[in-house]
């Protein structure tokens, strides 16, 4: 019941909108619920009227149909009472054994069962309808939610995170919910509705009988308790193999040159296999621990049936009341069976809304200040001041004080882990210093509303992301709002329209995901297109060109050359002579500027980076 409780309060914020029809999907569940006593009350009323009567007895329908009452029982009277007045309504529409047939007992003969198994059809479906129309929009909004918030999250966030366990927490820890959801509220509903109006039917027949039944009722809920904590430990187990199989298949789909190139394909597989082996284990787990309980709860149930059976033939009972008996303990299990099985279902779904809400209660590293300032553009310069920063433990960046002016080129060389990225993602604030301040116009980074100030930087890096969409949609990511005239302008600036233009289909090329169908220099051309589209004041090239040939690479810079003008410019490089036109260049070593000056300056100096120079064969 905890769990329930819990999984309720999850997802209560997300029903809100749909509780018209969740209300409706319960109250169709009421009336499937109360459907299965009235049909076991029909069923005996129609077997005692097929049943002929001998002439010594009292025509009473009354009495034919109400459980004998030696002692006067108040709780035998008043439901014969109530039940003489029905019979005496529906008489007209019932057949009798031994009575003449009359056009309306025809015609309530031919229709009482079609009707109540019509009317017991029809509220199941649209409870069923109902219900599930709600749980699908439900658990589509919870996705959203989550994927949104997975939006909003740091770069460490992702860093620590595995690139299948947050599919699985989107995609399978939400159709658990899902599952749950859709045929769980219904059967919460409807079944425990059966079990009351089965059981006071059978109380009609012989209420002593019926409360003697129950004593086999506790042997039931053991089951289901014990084998819904297996269920859950399973599910855990299963859920966490699941992770891991799916993070398989994104390293191997999206590394799949390196693996081809060192021939890793039967380690990778193998390696599948026998994740595949867990996740089938844990699963079976799951399975056996939800199928064994029905079989537990019927077995117990034909022991009550053979029980019936003894008393029947012990106290000399009618025929109609041993099938009628027979069926009611037979249909009074059967819900307690589907329960059974929604309690493994609640456990499971207990393990993806615990997962759920651990993502959702996920804060961003990088938070925006209520009164962030807004950002129109770039006035003065950037920047650093006495900034320090590390990746965990480790000193990246030390007292670092660096300005660039407004409308500077500066060239940013240093060896790897000299603090060259950490020093680019500073500036995008993906992460804070620790101490220290990175200013714009004087302005703490903190204080400035953090879409407006990225706003004003286009980012070209060595890692170019485009997205399975066509060029003119990859290109137009760059600004909002964009014209097609404005792609095609970009484009051109970028050196990109004769090769975009001899596509099948032109801009409206779908380029695959992550541009697979692209060379390395049309895509960075793209990227660039996509910079010359945000026309922002402030570009930043992340090693640019260090993944192209020497062709591309000329290709490419020529574009990179045009986007740099009139602007402020931040260049990481690694090819150095990709800095000739850089204004002023600084080399970086663990964390500290250790050479600054001009290109020309650097390479008379003899220093750091004239032997940089020197050893990619550039001479002054």
């Amino acid at each position: 019941m905890h769990k329930l409780r819990q999984i309720f309060a999850f997802v209560a914020p997300y029903v809100k909108p749909y509780w018209g029809r969740i209300v409706a999907g319960v109250f169709f569940g009421i009336l499937f619920g109360v459907s299965n006593g009235l049909a076991l009350w029909t069923t005996k009323i129609m077997l005692d009227r097929l049943v002929k009567k001998e002439a010594s007895e009292a025509p009473s329908e009354a009495s034919a149909s109400a459980p004998a009452d030696p002692d006067g029982n108040w709780f035998v009277e008043s439901t014969a009472s109530v039940q003489s007045n029905i019979l005496e309504t529906l008489n007209p529409w019932l057949p009798q054994m031994g009575d003449p047939l009359t056009y309306l007992q025809i015609i309530g003969g031919l229709l009482v069962f079609p009707l109540l198994v019509g009317f017991r059809g029809t509220s199941k479906y649209l409870a069923a309808y109902c219900l599930a129309w709600a749980s699908e929009r439900v658990i589509n909004d919870l996705r959203v939610t989550v994927f949104r918030n997975l939006s909003r999250l740091s770069i460490p966030f992702f860093n620590r995170s595995t690139t299948g366990d947050l599919i699985t927490r989107i995609n399978g820890d939400a159709q658990l919910l899902q599952t749950c959801l859709a045929s769980g509220v219904s059967n919460l509903v409807s079944e425990p509705v059966a079990i009351v109006s089965i059981f006071t039917g059978l109380c009609l027949i012989d209420w002593q009988l019926t409360l003697g039944m129950l004593a086999l009722f506790p042997v039931c809920i053991i089951p289901i308790i014990y084998f819904g904590k297996k269920a859950r430990e399973a599910t855990g187990k299963r859920v966490a193999a699941n992770i891991d199989q799916s993070s398989l298949a994104v390293e191997m789909f999206s590394g799949m040159r390196v693996i081809k190139a060192f021939g890793l394909e039967n380690a990778r597989v193998d390696r599948f296999r026998e994740l595949s082996q867990q996740l089938i284990r844990q699963t079976m787990k799951t399975v056996r621990s939800r199928e064994i309980v029905g079989p537990l709860v019927e077995t117990v149930s034909m022991i009550g049936i053979g029980a019936l059976i003894l008393y029947v033939v012990h106290e000399d009972r009618s025929m109609p009341d041993l099938v009628v008996f027979f069926t009611g303990v037979i249909m009074f299990y059967t819900p307690i069976r589907k329960l059974a099985r929604l309690h493994v279902s609640i456990e499971e779904a207990g393990i993806g809304a615990n997962r759920l809400m651990n993502v959702l209660d996920e804060k961003p590293d990088i938070l925006e200040r209520p009164e962030a300032k807004p950002v129109t553009g770039l006035e003065r310069d950037i920047q650093f001041h006495n900034v320090s920063f590390a990746y965990e433990d480790e000193p990246v960046l030390t007292g670092l004080d660096l300005t660039i002016p407004k409308g500077t080129k500066l060239g940013i060389v240093g060896e790897s882990g000299s603090g060259k990225s950490t020093l680019i993602n500073l500036l995008f604030r993906f992460h804070d210093t620790d101490t220290g301040a990175v200013k714009l116009d004087g302005r703490d980074l903190r204080d400035l509303n953090i879409k407006e100030f990225r706003g004003q930087m286009a980012l070209v890096s060595q890692e170019v992301v485009l997205f399975d969409l066509t060029v003119a949609e990859n290109i137009a990511l760059g600004q909002a709002d964009c014209t097609q005239e404005q792609v095609e302008a970009a484009a051109r600036n970028a050196h990109a329209h004769e090769f975009i233009t001899a596509m099948p289909e032109g801009y409206d090329t779908r380029i695959g995901e992550r541009g697979v169908t692209l060379s390395g220099g049309q895509r960075q051309r793209l990227a660039i297109a996509r910079a010359f589209v945000r026309n922002a004041p402030i570009l930043v090239l992340d090693e640019a060109t260090a993944a192209l040939d020497s062709k591309a690479e000329a290709e490419v810079q020529t574009a990179i050359d045009q986007l740099s003008e009139h602007r402020t410019v931040l260049c990481v490089a690694h090819r150095l002579s990709t800095l000739r036109s850089m204004d002023r260049v600084i080399v970086l070593s663990k964390g500290a500027i250790i050479e600054e000056g001009s290109y020309d300056e650097l390479m008379a100096a003899a220093g750091v980076f004239s032997n940089l120079a020197k050893a990619q064969g550039i001479t002054a």
